[in-house]
């Protein structure tokens, strides 16, 4: 992903994202001449052909009719109307007269940076706002292994196309195990990325799995974490443990898929909140409304992390299990085909098993790569704890 501009027949128009329908949609515009293949430029043929004197309705009806990950803010006379995608993997966040793909951007002017939630479209000016909802489908699922495989491929070919070649952030668990085999099935050109510390979980088992598959393995150095925290919550304008302990690995890899050349990187983030895998849904009463709830939450939780880091190093990061169809399907299953017997994610544990996927138990990736210890460490040093050394950079970064 990347900041794309464009201008056509009045419309102004700045937007980051992905739009999966792509073909679909400029099919439906025959009669508008394109001069590029961007994104952008479908954007604003969209906005044009639906403008209907009232642009918020308008960027609100192109809203509904893009599948893909993506925020964009429209100028039109005196009007400026912004926009998010549904799940919000793109994030935007306005003031009280402009807008900006980095809050820094508002800071600077003093104004608070506001972020736009996920679906949301706003008029800047009046401050009206219209919310286009996720769209899937509940329904009963007849055969939901067999479904949700199909779901999952046609997602990785969608978010694919046209891609001679991509990276999969690969840990050596489920769902980037999923994610490869898939794509190796698709019989697509990709590349696996990994990074850990020496002597971590991740790094032993990586080096293990290097025996049978070729993965490109980057060990990170005790010497050059410091370095990497100011770089990630530089990033990620932020300074939240989680986010910066998770942000540090993805960062690395995002710089590793960047310099093998790669475009596009695929990341297995949704699994856990649509399919029940992390270690706290064993002990929830009411399984449902927390996986809904962290569902709802990711926008925030995650993808304000990894997307801006993506962006940063000029890759398209796309999230297969974030796909309408797979979602409706987790959605729709029995919270039983989530956790069963005690095992998490037991839907994905099926279709491992019938690919034939050996399946790792793993830690989540800020204690499995050894960053958070590194990073306890060295706050330790310094006689200070993790979350003020934290608080500290960030404090050093933006306050100068």
């Amino acid at each position: 992903m990347e900041y794309l501009t464009g201008c056509n027949r009045g419309f102004s128009l700045s937007g980051i994202g992905a739009i999966y329908n792509y073909p679909e949609l400029r099919g439906k515009l025959r009669h508008h001449n394109f001069s590029t293949n961007k994104e952008i430029e479908l954007l604003l043929h969209l906005v044009e052909e639906n403008y209907n004197g009232n642009l918020i309705e308008t960027v609100e009806n192109v809203v509904k009719l893009i599948e893909g990950d993506f925020a964009f803010g429209v100028r039109y006379g005196n009007e400026m109307v912004i926009a998010r995608d549904p799940l919000g993997v793109v994030p935007i966040f306005y003031g009280r007269e402009s807008f900006s793909f980095k809050r820094r951007e508002l800071w600077k002017n003093g104004e608070e940076a506001k972020t736009l939630k996920p679906g949301e479209v706003l008029n800047i000016a009046d401050g009206e706002k219209k919310r286009v909802e996720m769209q899937y489908e509940k329904r009963t699922i007849e055969n939901p292994v067999e479904e949700l495989e199909v779901a999952i491929m046609n997602s990785i070919e969608k978010r694919t196309r046209n891609v001679s070649r991509y990276g999969i952030f690969f840990s050596g668990g489920l769902d980037s195990s999923i994610l490869a085999r898939f794509s190796e099935e698709l019989e697509k050109n990709f590349s696996l990325f990994s990074v850990a510390l020496r002597d971590s979980h991740d790094y032993k088992l990586i080096k293990e799995l290097s025996k049978d598959r070729e993965i490109i393995f980057r060990e990170i150095e005790m010497e050059e974490l410091e370095g990497y925290v100011r770089k990630v919550i530089d990033c990620i304008e932020s300074c939240d443990k989680l986010k910066v302990c998770i942000g540090i690995p993805t960062y690395i890899a995002c710089e590793e898929a960047k310099k093998a050349g790669v475009k596009v990187v695929l990341s297995g983030l949704g699994a856990d909140e649509l399919f029940a895998g992390y270690k706290k849904y064993l002990y929830v009463e009411d399984l449902e409304s927390a996986l809904m709830r962290d569902f709802e939450r990711m926008h925030t939780v995650n993808l304000e992390r990894d997307t801006p880091i993506a962006i940063h190093h000029s890759l398209s990061m796309r999230f297969p299990f974030l796909d309408r169809e797979v979602i409706s399907i987790a959605f729709s299953i029995p919270t039983d085909l989530k956790i069963r017997e005690g095992k998490r994610k037991y839907i994905l544990r099926e279709i491992a098993r019938r690919k034939g996927i050996n399946i790792i138990e793993k830690k989540a990736i800020q204690y499995s790569t050894g960053v958070e210890k590194a990073l306890r460490k060295i706050a330790k040093e310094k006689s200070i704890s993790l979350e003020n050394y934290l608080r500290k950079t960030f404090n050093d970064i933006f306050n100068n």
